[in-house]
């Protein structure tokens, strides 16, 4: 501190000397200013009188410094790993400054002699490049210098290492680097061989390399094919793959070679070259096989590549057959011959194979033994098994293999199939629909996607349904809801079958609320897909009568609701459903129309005035509800200018009735929900702050203010100034009515002004600058006065009604209420729930994260993995598959505890002094009951009791403790744990019976630790 004090008397004493050499003398001004001082700010303005000096935390440079120094004083190979190793955990706070850590390590690696040591050098360089890239040519070509000079193989291995990292543009003479890698690549040692085809590869990529190089690497890396380390085979393969896709090397001549690999003993290098045939396949699909390799000279390169990796969907290795797998779907796409594709999904065919194959393995044993005649031979399923049958029957191979990728990877398979070939979409519909049987639950899923994708107009038969109808009530949302969508572009072969699927429906919306919308969009595609169906069971989905009347159901009933969404979109196609219904499915569409307008048809044209009659005694037209709502809107915007003229107390009353009025818009039309909700939000605040806001209403008003600018986004840059000015005219109204300021209070103050002042193009206001650093509350009331009129006053003309305004939202799926089961711990006091959400219009800049909340206020944040997030092809929404996790110190009685969703607002959107403090909740918490944590309370009781005794070693059979004493422990102990109605809030009589249940347990749980036999066996437990 006193060495910043002594700089900053320097720095004041310059600023003085330039003031006074100057011809002109500044004005008179007295100022006020925050000086941070640091290696890019060492000078004052001479224009500031009055300096405030803020300390910032010490920088990295001397951390770096104090590296140096270390490095310098050491001696052992020892000593270096450990301060390398400490380095490269704390490499974060080096960030700033890794240019100067590389020339360090750079030049620790030139001056060592001994080669161990600058092998931890080089290797810690590397992990430095890989984290923080700022490698330059310099250092690359001296550390190529020790490459061409070392005589150590570990040296130069590392320094291979190193190379193959890099990009291609460092390398400055990267005919010099591709020699040093071939001279290393012809190394007994494998690893040095290893990194040389590395380097090799990434120099070979380089646009400017000469042809001749990129030629001799090629035949270099087709020379390694033949080693004898299956490790170099393998790494040369995957060397040569990467160059195809570069197209670099491509030739058919290589295609014996790569056949000759597809032999090999180890699982990566048949692997390599299956992907090294496929690259030359795709990007030589008409090109004939090269001559003495292929019985038909006239067969092309594609057919005869398609043929070998049929052959590998046998392999003995999985991630063999899960490759082939995708790649028969991959070729497919480019020109297979359909009769090869047909073989592939032929069963009669893959059976006639394999009774050839097993005729001809009991002639080969008859042949060998003959003392043994033909029906003694017995030959295992495992000998008998095809190894090499091509094409015939591969991709029902592939469904039904024993492991769940290879049967994931033949699902994907058949739909690259159905997109090029259309003759085999109705076999691969019945392969696909006998996947819906597998044991694991993500080929299921695949399966259903995949359905629903290549199933559009087909007809599924009644065993084909019966797979659906058993899924249809699984636990999982991702399953349903991909049986939903493939429920809405099918059709159904039979009326029976549409039936039960009908009501198989029903229960899962009885059972699973959060399917409601899903399955009403699945009902609504099943009428009009089936509308001739509907017809001849309309009887059993309404109750209706040729000539008598029947009781009119409650339209309250889900199983009413989607029988009149099924029948009424069927009536859209068969307009004979219409002249058959009773008259209270007028009545009921009516109100169907307006409140769910996307799932129910507009059957206006196909009325008669007839049938509008005979139920209603006017003549009227049946409403449209999609431009009612935008009709409302539209005249809550003209009303809301109304409001400027009246009073202070009236124009209170009026916003928030017209919040109250726009709130209900937003729940009429999805549509117009976000710009609906933005704008009552917006009214709320002017109802706060227009007449007697105090402390409490202000905070709820800045509130609001940040939950405009965080959840709802694609505002205009008008809309986003004119919220940022409320939000600051909120802040400045709260620090104008009160008496006395903090100091944290003035500093987010000062803050916000600053900020907004970054982000507003418009000229400053007219006040004294003086007065906000010397009377904060003053400048405040005076930007109050200023201010007001434009804020308060200002029109809704900026809010349009194609506004892109778009609004965050975050549901829970799993769980959708209140969770009612008591959660006890697991013997880490921890315990999780699963949990799933699903996110619309979230930012890519913006981090939600999930909440807990102890009953005791206290809460944590828990982050949610990318692992855990993907995309929604349906509506681009977010689906998020997480845990929630309670541990919190101990309590002695059941407890509540509530989690939530919150959303981080964006910096330059919306001002905040700490990102990762300040939230806005999105949903609405779920509590969780949590059952008491016994075992800690046991085990800290235990621990005091060792503590207060004086004998060093005691069981617990010779602790002398008075019963009475024992009686009065255990009774304070139940009653605190007990749940007291007054002081948890809890009054309801269901949660009243459970806490009673609750105690009864644990008083039968005590009774059980009063016998010494309980306590000696707990103590061998623990």
């Amino acid at each position: 501190m006193a060495t910043l004090k002594k700089r900053i008397l320097q720095n004041i004493s310059q600023t003085e000397t330039i003031a006074n050499e100057s011809q002109e003398p500044p004005p008179a001004t007295t100022t006020t200013a925050t000086l941070i001082l640091d290696s890019k700010n060492q000078s004052i303005s001479p224009f500031i009188s009055k300096v405030r000096l803020v300390e910032l935390p010490t920088s990295s440079y001397p951390r770096l410094t104090e590296f140096v120094k270390r490095l310098k004083t050491l001696k052992t190979l020892r000593e270096y790993n450990e301060i390398l190793v400490e380095f490269i955990d704390r490499l974060i706070l080096f960030q700033n400054y890794i240019d100067d850590c590389i020339t360090i390590l750079v030049q620790h690696i030139l001056n060592a002699t001994d080669p161990l040591i600058q092998i931890a050098f080089i290797n810690t360089l590397i992990t430095v490049e890989q984290q923080y890239p700022k490698s330059s040519v310099i250092h690359t070509n001296q550390l190529l210098e020790l490459g061409e000079q070392t005589k150590s193989i570990k040296v130069a291995s590392a320094l291979l290492s190193y190379f193959s990292i890099l990009p291609a543009s460092l390398f400055l003479d990267k005919n010099a680097f591709v020699r040093f890698a071939i001279q290393y690549s012809s190394n007994i040692h494998v690893r040095v061989q290893l990194c040389a085809f590395k380097l090799l590869g990434t120099l070979a990529r380089a646009i400017d390399l000469e042809l001749s190089l990129k030629s001799s690497i090629v035949n270099k890396l087709l020379q390694a094919i033949d080693h004898d380390d299956a490790r170099v085979r393998a790494e040369s393969l995957r060397t040569i793959v990467d160059l195809f896709k570069c197209k670099i090397g491509l030739d058919s001549n290589h295609y014996s070679s790569f056949v000759e690999c597809l032999q090999d003993y180890y699982a990566e290098v048949r692997l390599a070259a299956c992907e090294a045939l496929f690259l030359l396949a795709i990007n030589a699909p008409d090109s004939i096989v090269p001559s003495g390799i292929s019985n038909d000279e006239s067969s092309k390169l594609i057919n005869e590549i398609f043929r070998l990796i049929c052959d590998l969907t046998n392999d003995e290795a999985k991630i063999v057959r899960v490759q082939a797998m995708k790649m028969i779907g991959q070729l497919c796409r480019n020109g297979v011959d359909i009769n090869l594709v047909h073989q592939t999904l032929d069963k009669k065919l893959l059976r006639i194979t394999k009774k050839k194959a097993f005729i001809a393995k009991v002639e080969q044993l008859d042949s060998e033994m003959d003392d043994i005649t033909v029906h003694d031979v017995t030959v295992d399923a495992q000998s008998a098994s095809i190894t090499a049958i091509g094409p015939y029957g591969a991709l029902i191979s592939g469904l039904e293999d024993e492991y769940s990728d290879v049967r994931a990877a033949a699902i994907d398979s058949c739909y690259d199939i159905s997109c090029c070939h259309d003759v085999f979409q109705s076999k691969l519909v019945e392969y696909i629909v006998s996947m819906f049987d597998d044991d694991i639950e993500h080929v299921r899923l695949q399966a259903m996607r995949v359905l629903g994708k290549i199933a559009q107009g087909r007809v599924l038969r009644g065993e084909q349904v019966l797979s659906i109808l058993t899924e249809l009530l699984s636990r999982s949302y991702d399953i349903r809801s991909a049986l939903h969508d493939v429920l809405r572009v099918v059709r159904i072969g039979d009326p029976d079958t549409l039936f039960k699927l009908f009501h198989r429906l029903v229960e899962n919306i009885q059972r699973f609320k959060t399917d409601s919308h899903s399955v009403l969009r699945c009902l609504r595609e099943l009428g009009q897909n089936n509308s001739a169906f509907i017809a001849l069971i309309l009887p059993k989905l309404l109750p209706m009568h040729s000539y008598l009347d029947v009781q009119e159901p409650q339209f309250s009933k889900i199983d009413h609701t989607c029988a009149l969404i099924l029948v009424l979109n069927a009536a859209l196609h068969h307009p004979s459903i219409i002249s058959v219904l009773p008259d209270y499915v007028f009545r009921h569409y009516r109100y169907l129309r307006t409140k769910e307008p996307d799932l129910t048809p507009n059957l206006q044209t196909n009325f008669s005035h007839g049938q509008l009659t005979k139920t209603f005694d006017v003549d009227i037209l049946l409403p449209t509800t999609v431009s009612s709502s935008h009709d409302v809107f539209e005249r809550i915007l003209k009303l809301f200018e109304q409001g400027q003229d009246l009073q202070a107390i009236d124009r209170q009353k009026f916003y928030r009735n017209l919040a109250a009025e726009l709130h209900k818009v937003a729940e009429m039309d999805i549509g117009l929900l976000a710009i609906s909700e933005c704008l009552s939000l917006y009214c709320e605040v002017l109802a706060i702050m227009t007449y007697q806001c105090n402390t409490r209403s202000c905070l709820k008003a800045l509130s609001i203010c940040k939950r405009l600018l965080t959840v709802f986004h694609g505002y205009s840059k008008k809309q986003l100034l004119i919220f940022q000015q409320l939000h600051l005219y909120c802040h400045l109204f709260l620090i104008s009515i009160q008496t006395k300021l903090s100091t944290n209070v003035r500093q987010r103050c000062y803050k916000h002004i600053q900020w907004q002042r970054m982000h507003q193009n418009d000229a400053e206001i007219n006040i004294d600058e003086k007065i906000l650093h010397t009377n904060l509350i003053s400048y405040a009331q005076q930007y109050i006065s200023i201010m007001s009129k434009q804020i308060l006053l200002n029109k809704t003309n900026f809010l349009k009604l194609n506004d892109p305004i778009r609004m965050v939202s975050v549901k829970f799926l799993e769980p959708e209420t209140d969770i009612e089961q008591v959660l006890e711990f697991l013997p880490g006091l921890s315990v999780s729930i699963p949990c799933l959400m699903n996110a619309k219009n979230l930012d890519q800049q913006q981090n939600i994260n999930i909440k807990v909340t102890y009953l005791d206020g206290q809460y944590c944040l828990l982050p949610i993995n990318d692992d855990n997030i993907r995309i929604l092809t349906e509506d681009n929404s977010l689906r998020i598959d997480s845990k929630v996790t309670f541990s919190h110190q101990h309590w002695l009685r059941p407890c509540y505890a509530t989690f939530s969703v919150v959303l981080f607002p964006v910096r330059s959107q919306c001002f905040v002094m700490d990102v990762n403090d300040e939230f806005v909740e999105i949903t609405q918490p779920i509590r969780v009951l949590l059952h008491p944590k016994y075992l800690r309370h046991r085990l800290r009781k235990k621990h005091s009791i060792d503590e207060q005794s004086t004998m060093s070693a005691t069981t617990v059979e010779q602790l002398d403790i008075p019963d009475d004493d024992n009686d009065e422990h255990e009774t304070e102990w139940l009653d605190e744990t007990g749940v007291d109605e007054e002081e948890t809030g809890h009054i309801d009589d269901d949660e009243s019976e459970m806490d009673t249940s609750q105690d009864d347990e644990q008083i039968e749980y005590v009774e059980t630790r009063k016998t010494p036999d309980s306590d000696e066996d707990e103590d061998m437990s623990h």
